[in-house]
Formats: structure tokens, C-alpha cells, sequence
């Protein structure tokens, strides 16, 4: 071979690896909230409990708390969040976090794989733009940082844990 067709080979080539690892980069980069909890959990696991934190966001020490216990209710609330879609992110800035908002919302959320052991899945919803999400259920990398790239309401996080504590109380 000519040095041309090296060099026309080794263009394609390079062309043809780019054109392979950019979709599959750009697609790790795209999650959903399904995608990082929900699809963790197995029929035959059961939900165990889920503690839901709303936290001020100027004093992470005032907060209130709900816990809930009971897997059919635990799946209504997860519904909620089910049709998240994510963006991963690199790093975050934590003084954007909470911009605007009072306070933010800490899930905390247990299940028993098979009955054998126990896996937590730790959600913090900072605003209507970022959450973070911790899964005890990934070997490496368990806690992400993600920006909400669809329509989020806060305010359904609100109206779900104000008529959650009424109904505790």
C-alpha cells in the first residue's frame, strides 16, 4: 500500500471508532430515575421502609420527618418520581443547589434483596434542576449527581409530604 491509502485508511478508521464511542458516551450520560432505582429492585425483593427528610436548606439540622412503611405506599410515593429524565453530571455546585427554594427533600430508601440482605438507596432533591442519588446497590461510583433535564414540580414533593405527615399525625 501506497502511503495515500494508509493515510485515507487511517482517517476512516479514526472516523469510524469516533462514530462508535461518541453515541455510547453521550448515552451513558442520559439516565432516568427508573434507570438508577427502581430498575435495581427484583420481584423478589420487598420494600422495607422509606424516611422522607424535609430538610431547611439554610439549617441542615431543622428538619422534619416521615417515614413510611408500607410497600404499596412506598411504590405510590416512588411513582412520583418514576419518569425522571437525567443528565450526569461531573461535579455540582452545592450553593446552586437550593436556589430559591427553602428546602430541599432527602428520600431514604430500604429494601430487602430476596429477603437476604439490605440495600439503600439514599435520593436528595435540591430543586426542580439537580438531584443527587446514592445507590448501595452499585459496586463503584454509588453516589451521582444529575441535573433534571424534564418538567419536575417541587410542589408535588410538598403537597405529598404535607399530606403524608397529616395522615401520620
Amino acid at each position: 500500500m501506497n502511503k495515500r491509502t494508509q493515510t485515507i485508511l487511517g482517517v476512516v478508521v479514526v472516523f469510524v471508532i469516533a462514530a462508535i464511542a461518541i453515541p455510547m458516551y453521550i448515552s451513558r450520560q442520559h439516565t432516568t430515575f427508573r434507570a438508577e432505582v427502581t430498575d435495581h429492585m427484583s420481584m423478589l425483593d420487598t420494600l422495607d421502609i422509606l424516611v422522607i427528610k424535609k430538610i431547611t436548606a439554610t439549617d441542615p439540622y431543622d428538619e422534619e420527618e416521615v417515614t413510611i412503611k408500607d410497600p404499596q405506599e412506598i411504590r405510590n410515593v416512588l411513582k412520583l418520581a418514576k419518569d425522571i429524565e437525567l443528565r450526569r453530571l461531573k461535579q455540582t455546585d452545592i450553593s446552586d443547589r437550593s436556589e430559591g427554594n427553602p428546602y430541599y427533600y432527602d428520600w431514604q430508601l430500604l429494601t430487602k434483596k430476596e429477603d437476604r440482605f439490605t440495600v439503600g438507596f439514599g435520593i436528595t432533591f435540591y430543586n426542580e434542576h439537580a438531584v443527587s442519588i446514592y445507590s448501595g446497590y452499585k459496586t463503584r461510583e454509588k453516589l451521582g449527581n444529575y441535573e433534571i433535564t424534564n418538567d419536575f414540580n417541587l410542589n408535588e414533593m410538598e403537597r405529598l409530604f404535607t399530606n403524608l405527615k397529616e395522615g401520620k399525625e
